[in-house]
């Protein structure tokens, strides 16, 4: 599956995706059981069962170890995105507070620069950097944001003691501001990469087509286990799909404390 693929799947509201999704390959599972079994006769068919069944429950085990493994990385991959984002705002937080120590009346603008400048760089993340997130572009705006964002912090002009020792911290949560942004910026280059979403893929068009050559005299019981079996393995992709890409579709992570500093 290519990038822009999935960052489209990913958009699909969750009350459209599932039984989209669902749908579709809950039919083209009935679809294939009914041809078969228009071709084949039960019996012709039964045969199958000892050596298929083997093989279909080997693949199913390996199908389900994939899946397992793309589901626990896909979700390591949204807390982390979560874990980022709180991050940085607490930074942000920690500087708008360490603005307060530079009160001598010859600092008023310093202050204000720096009270400043946390205001904005989380104004322009909200606005412009959000949006270009889910394609892995940062924002040229957020970039001199942070510039200023620097330039406020480690080139102030500390007089009093309590200021000159809480510059070495602001030095260093200009840092980790920066840092985090980048680790947030990289969300999205450390995906699940193609070659994952192949064998997800193939897996469930496995899991799709091998029921269609086992026999069975009751058709119908047969094609509603395969029908409940494909959806239920089409709702843990849509889930690994949206953990995937954090900052795209209604499950994305949210700015809200990025607008909470703002304001």
């Amino acid at each position: 599956m290519t990038y822009e693929l999935a960052v489209l799947l990913a958009r699909i509201p969750l009350d459209v995706a599932v039984p989209l999704l669902i749908g579709i390959a809950v039919t083209i599972s009935l679809l294939g059981t009914w041809i078969v079994n228009t071709i084949y006769a039960p019996f012709q068919l039964e045969p199958n069962n000892l050596v298929g069944g083997v093989k279909f429950s080997f693949l199913g085990e390996i199908y389900a170890v994939t899946l397992a493994l793309a589901l626990i990385g896909a979700f390591d991959r949204y807390t982390d995105a979560q874990t980022t984002v709180q991050k940085e705002v607490a930074t942000l937080v920690a500087l708008d507070r360490a603005a307060e120590a530079y009160d001598q009346p010859s600092q008023n603008d310093t202050r204000a620069r720096m009270k400043s400048a946390v205001r904005e760089y989380s104004r322009a993340v909200v606005e412009k950097e959000w949006r270009t997130m889910s394609l892995g572009v940062p924002s040229f705006e957020v970039t001199h944001r942070l510039g200023q964002l620097s330039d406020a912090f480690i080139k102030a002009d500390p007089i009093t003691a309590a200021q000159q020792a809480l510059q070495q911290n602001t030095v260093e949560w200009v840092r980790q501001v920066n840092e985090s942004r980048s680790f947030r910026l990289t969300t999205v280059s450390r995906s699940l990469v193609s070659l994952v979403w192949i064998l997800l893929g193939l897996g469930t068009a496995i899991a799709i087509v091998f029921p269609w050559f086992l026999g069975s005299v009751n058709v119908v019981a047969q094609a509603v286990m395969s029908a409940i079996l494909v959806g239920f393995l089409v709702m843990h992709l849509v889930v690994v799909l949206h953990l995937a890409y954090p900052f795209v579709g209604e499950t994305a992570v949210s700015p809200s404390a990025f607008l909470a500093v703002a304001q």
